[in-house]
Formats: C-alpha cells, sequence, structure tokens
C-alpha cells in the first residue's frame, strides 16, 4: 500500500509540474513585457516588504497563475498626487522605462478635499487625456483604474494634504463620495474616448459595499473612509485581471469518504487520482504533491484572503465530498516540520457544497507563498529605493557622485537577481491532509449532578471584618 502510494504520489508530481499553467492564453499581457502602475497613495508602496496594494496584488498573481510568463513590474505611485503632477512626472518615472502597458489610478485627491468645482474637474479631464496621448504616443497601452468609493460617516473627520500641507476634512460635509463618483465617472468617458482599458473600482467598490452591509451595516473597506484596505486592494486586482482576462487560480479535491480515494483537478489542465491512507482509528492521510501556489498576499492583520472577499473568486482550493461523514471533518494541515495546525471542522454540507481551503491556514501562507511573498517585496523594495531614494537625491558633493552612480548600478543588479529568483522559484507546493470524523462538541457540567454533590460545609460565623474568623468548634 505504502508503495503504492509513493508511485502514485511521485507521478502526480510529475503531471502537475511538468503541465503547470505556462500559456497566458486571451491574457492581456505577453511574455517579456514591462508594466508600470502610475497613481496616488492608491498606488504608492512606500513599505513594498510588506504592501498590500493593488498593484502588488496584480504582480503576485499573475506571477504564481502564469508562471511561464516573464513581465517585468514597475510601481511609480506617489501619495497625494493628481493628474496635473502625474502629467510632469510622466517622461521621468513612467516612459523611462518604455512600458508596453501602463495602469493609471488618478482622481482621488484631484478634487482637494473641498466641495464639488466644475472648473477642477474639466483640469483633471485635461490631464488624464494628455496621460493617455503620450502613452499613445509611446506605443504604450493603456488601462485606466477609477478612484475607489467614499465612505462618509456623520462627524467623521479625517486627515488629508491640501496643496502639499496636512488639514482635517469631514468627508460628508462636502459630500466627496458625490464628488469622486463624478471624477470615476469622468475616467470612464476618458477612457471611451482613447480606447483605453477601463476598470470601475468606483462602481465595484459600491456593489461590495451594499452586498457586505446587509449582514454588517458597519462594514467597510476603509479606516480613514478613503484609502481601502486590504479586502478593498484585492477587490481592484481581481476586477483588473479579470478584465485583463486572466483565469482563476483553481484546484478541486474531490474526496470519496468511504472509498479512500481522492481525484485531483487544477487549472493547468491536469487530473490526478491519489489513494487515501486510512488509519487504524479511522482517519484519512491525503499527500498532495505539486499543487500550484495560492494568491501571495501580504498576510497576518494587513490582509490573508477570506472567504467573503470578493477576490476569492480568483483563488480556490475546493475541498468536496459527496458522502461525507455525518457531523462533518476535523482537518487538520500537517507542515514538512512535522508540526500541525489546530484542527478546523468543516460541517458536511460545507463539505458537499465545497470549502475553499485557499482561505485557511496554513494553506493560504504556506512556506512556498510566504517566500515568493517576501522576494517580490525585496525586489519592489531596492526598485523603489533606487527611484526614490537614490536618483531623485542625487549628492551635492562632487566626490559622491561616482560612489552615487555606482551605488545605483549595483541596487539594480540587485533587483534584476531578484527577477530571476522569482521567475526561477518552484511554482508548487507539497500538502498533508489529517482528517477525522468530526465529534459531538463535549459537554461540561455546569453544576454536580445531585446524586454526587458533597455534603454542605458548616457557615462561617460573621464576624467583623477586621477581625479573623473563629475557628470552627470540632
Amino acid at each position: 500500500m505504502c508503495q503504492t502510494l509513493l508511485t502514485m504520489v511521485l507521478t502526480s508530481v510529475q503531471m502537475l509540474a511538468g503541465t503547470a499553467a505556462s500559456a497566458a492564453d486571451g491574457l492581456g499581457l505577453q511574455d517579456g513585457d514591462v508594466v508600470v502602475f502610475l497613481g496616488d497613495e492608491l498606488t504608492d508602496s512606500p513599505s513594498p516588504l510588506n504592501s498590500d496594494n493593488y498593484s502588488v496584488l496584480v504582480e503576485t498573481f499573475v506571477t504564481v497563475r502564469y508562471p511561464k510568463l516573464r513581465v517585468r513590474w514597475i510601481n511609480a505611485g506617489w501619495a497625494d498626487d493628481t493628474a496635473g503632477r502625474a502629467l510632469l512626472r510622466l517622461d521621468r518615472d513612467v516612459l523611462v522605462h518604455h512600458p508596453n502597458l501602463v495602469v493609471v489610478c488618478l482622481g482621488l485627491n484631484d478634487p482637494e478635499y473641498l466641495p464639488f468645482n466644475e472648473d477642477k474637474l474639466l483640469a483633471f479631464r485635461r490631464d488624464l487625456m494628455a496621460i493617455v496621448q503620450r502613452c499613445r504616443e509611446a506605443s504604450t497601452r493603456v488601462w485606466l483604474l477609477s478612484p475607489p468609493a467614499i465612505e462618509e460617516e456623520k462627524g467623521r473627520r479625517g486627515w488629508v494634504r491640501r496643496q502639499g500641507k496636512p488639514a482635517a476634512v469631514d468627508l460628508q460635509a462636502i459630500g466627496y463620495d458625490a464628488t469622486i463618483a463624478r471624477y470615476a465617472n469622468t475616467v470612464r468617458e476618458v477612457a471611451k474616448a482613447t480606447e483605453s482599458g477601463f476598470v470601475d473600482w468606483y462602481g465595484e467598490c459600491k456593489s461590495a459595499l451594499e452586498k457586505a452591509r446587509r449582514r454588517n451595516p458597519s462594514f467597510g473597506f476603509t479606516q480613514d473612509g478613503r484609502v481601502p484596505m486590504a479586502r478593498g486592494h484585492a477587490l481592484a486586482a481581481a476586477a483588473l485581471l479579470e478584465a485583463w482576462g486572466a483565469q482563476p487560480i483553481r484546484v478541486l479535491i474531490d474526496l470519496n469518504w468511504p472509498k479512500g480515494q481522492a481525484h485531483i483537478e487544477t487549472h493547468a489542465g491536469t487530473t490526478t487520482s491519489v489513494p487515501v491512507v486510512i488509519t487504524e482509528d479511522g482517519k484519512r492521510i491525503l499527500e498532495l504533491s505539486g499543487l500550484p501556489l495560492p494568491w501571495p498576499m501580504a498576510g497576518g492583520q494587513r490582509g490573508t484572503l477570506e472567504a467573503d472577499w470578493e477576490a476569492a473568486r480568483l483563488c480556490t482550493f475546493l475541498f468536496r465530498m459527496s458522502q461525507p461523514p455525518a457531523r462533518g471533518i476535523a482537518l487538520q494541515q500537517q507542515n514538512p516540520d512535522g508540526t500541525s495546525a489546530q484542527p478546523l471542522t468543516i460541517s458536511a454540507a460545507q463539505l458537499q457544497a465545497g470549502f475553499n481551503l485557499a482561505t485557511i491556514e496554513p494553506l493560504r501562507s504556506n512556506a512556498a507563498v510566504t517566500r515568493l511573498f517576501k522576494l517580490v517585496g525585496t525586489k519592489n523594495y531596492y526598485r523603489y529605493g533606487t527611484w526614490r531614494k537614490l536618483q531623485l537625491s542625487p549628492p551635492k558633493e562632487p566626490e559622491l557622485a561616482e560612489a552615487h552612480r555606482q551605488l545605483i548600478a549595483a541596487w539594480a543588479t540587485y533587483v534584476r537577481g531578484c527577477e530571476d529568483i522569482i521567475f526561477n522559484l518552484s511554482n508548487t507546493f507539497d500538502a498533508r491532509l489529517i482528517l477525522a470524523e468530526a465529534t459531538e462538541p463535549e459537554q461540561l457540567w455546569t453544576r454536580s449532578p445531585a446524586a454526587h454533590q458533597p455534603p454542605l460545609a458548616q457557615p462561617i460565623p460573621k464576624t467583623d471584618r477586621d477581625q479573623p474568623p473563629a475557628p470552627i468548634e470540632p
């Protein structure tokens, strides 16, 4: 039995790894493309090592879903930017890289956190049109991403920057969401007029908020009313990826509990069957090898894919049983070092419908996924630093000029090395699942049964609280 299991597992590794998703059929990217993200704080990643911005999530998704596609990703976001300022730095920060595709997300700061002003909107439209036209002149494809919806709450005051200075603003008092809705519509109009791609982040937010607040009226994508947290950025990343034609990361694990057999399918078109080891105490041990990596995200408190996230539709490791135990199962994933995560109970109904393992630990942040995300973050950190810390801040002392040039060259070489490692990194992982029938929750007595109650102790006589209680007479 063990030898058979080993043979079949090795076969599944070869099948899955050898035919990993490599084609980018229908995807709006090509091998060798250079993609630049241009925008404000929605795009800027001042901490690239643990960023969950949409630009980073787009990069990590394509990296694992299309591992044979080599794309160079460059973030040129600048917090507090407007379309006018982005136009001024377009040559220096974007076109200098000779991009094949530019993603532009602007409009959040252009109204300057003031009541709606038609002249400001017209200026935004003019500058955004100029950005697109300049990119087109450089033979660059353009995708426009609208700013997201604003979450207004009565009395909430948020801190923003207006004309380079910090300011407190009541978003509801100035009707900022309605203003941003007009800017989002203007982005749509510019995309249509220039035949550019368009993704309506504003509309996606509105739709998701309405749905989520039916269950939880206090739900929100943001903390400050403006900038989305991880779920909101994942929403934008998913919408952009789907607009490009990206297909989901998909694994289907169909387990026949009585027979001890698992059927596995992946988005790469691979299909394999793996026997399940049934132990003497009735547990099932399922060895899975060569599975495609889940979507890498920042993890921890910053952001991990959850089952109710809109972006979860792009990453599903569907675990399904047609004949599960009546009480469901307790699932435990064993790590390569022998340690195990806490068991997770999955009901029979969830198993029959299909349960997304990509939304639980440790699958969504296993060692291979964490390593890849850290490498992407390290690469982005040095590229960001080369641009913002070195190229834009040359030394005033001529004696440091040559050393400064060498430092820029060294950091750029480091970035290219990281890109090589990321491209050559294994895009699969192994998992060992231990499954057991779920048991009835243990019932603990809230009081002892009457038949077993001990005799009541003699009451202690009341005494002055400053004096010790008198001893009980024998």
